[in-house]
């Protein structure tokens, strides 16, 4: 089994639940994650998780996104995007860019913003696109969400492109038709991409054409460690003697330590690492590194947050 994380550019026209499925055909096994859906409509940064890439799950997808996209005014869609059925057309008037921008900063900052109809939200158990899709009325939701920033890149009036960056779980498609609705003449998302995933950007990612062959061929280079993934958190490498003792869950004491770069507060979330840099398990740290020397070689050091074993030592013979 494949353990880390592989950074891939989404092609048009596949949804995401599509997406795994063939990534799982590709490496041959069943676990297979992402950390973020993108709409059949939408290309772009997929973050795929590959085996035990899969436990670091809740920490990367919370992760802050970039966006390029295109707002097209003067047409209403029900999906709020180009895939959407046309329910009104309108004369997007004049506009220009400084207007435009004026407007935009209305949407900026923590906002709650309207959940669109034909999305993946589930109300009493049903996901809205499957009600909406039957005809019945799906009753308005909205959620909390934080657009950092709007940037127009280029604007060709009634069609604007931006970059956007914003929190997770923000739908852009509902930013353009909020704004849409504000002028009066409607508005959907015409085209998207996904160009990065907090520290992680598109240039970085390998083109899902090519993943294929490069497996095929044994050629794993696009996958990336799970310290990789991480980039920032500090690590305590451990003395190989208390390697099994951590993957057992034993208290993690400092007669452990062996190396570590860490010079923070407590309450910091660290990697443990074992051979070859790979991660025995996730911390958090009780004390700052200050009060860590003064203690003894017994003494806790903090609690684990997960057991992770990306070098699968308990499956290897002593």
């Amino acid at each position: 089994m494949v353990d880390g994380i592989l950074l891939l550019d989404k092609p048009i026209g596949i949804t995401s639940h599509d997406l795994v499925d063939k990534v799982r055909k590709i490496f041959d096994q069943r676990k297979v994650g992402h950390t973020g859906i993108l709409d059949p409509l939408a290309t772009g940064l997929m973050l795929m998780l590959l085996g035990k890439g899969t436990m670091l799950s809740s920490l990367l997808t919370n992760a802050d996104k970039k966006y390029s996209a295109v707002f097209q005014f003067g047409t209403s869609t029900d999906s709020f995007d180009g895939e959407g059925k046309i329910i009104e057309e309108k004369d997007p008037g004049q506009m220009d860019v400084e207007q435009f921008e004026s407007l935009c900063r209305n949407y900026t900052g923590k906002i709650n913003q309207l959940i669109p109809a034909y999305s993946a939200k589930k109300v009493a158990g049903i996901k809205m696109y499957k009600s909406a899709r039957k005809g019945e009325k799906v009753p308005e939701r909205f959620k909390d969400v934080e657009i950092y920033s709007i940037k127009t890149t280029a604007f060709n009036w009634p069609e604007v492109e931006l970059d956007i960056h914003c929190s997770s779980g923000t739908y852009v498609r509902s930013i353009v038709h909020e704004i849409g609705q504000k002028i009066g003449c409607g508005g959907y998302l015409k085209a998207l991409v996904r160009t990065a995933i907090d520290d992680f950007t598109l240039s970085q990612a390998v083109a899902f054409e090519h993943l294929s062959d490069a497996v095929n061929n044994g050629d794993y280079s696009q996958v990336k460690s799970l310290a990789d993934a991480l980039p920032g958190r500090p690590t305590i490498s451990i003395r190989p003697e208390y390697y099994r003792l951590i993957l057992e869950g034993r208290p993690f004491i400092k007669r452990y330590l062996q190396q570590t770069d860490y010079k923070g507060p407590g309450g910091c979330l660290s990697l443990l690492t074992g051979p070859e840099n790979k991660i025995l398990a996730m911390v958090k740290l009780n004390y700052n590194w200050g009060s860590i020397n003064r203690l003894e070689n017994r003494d806790v050091l903090g609690e684990y947050v997960r057991i992770i074993d990306e070098g699968h030592i308990r499956q290897k013979r002593s």
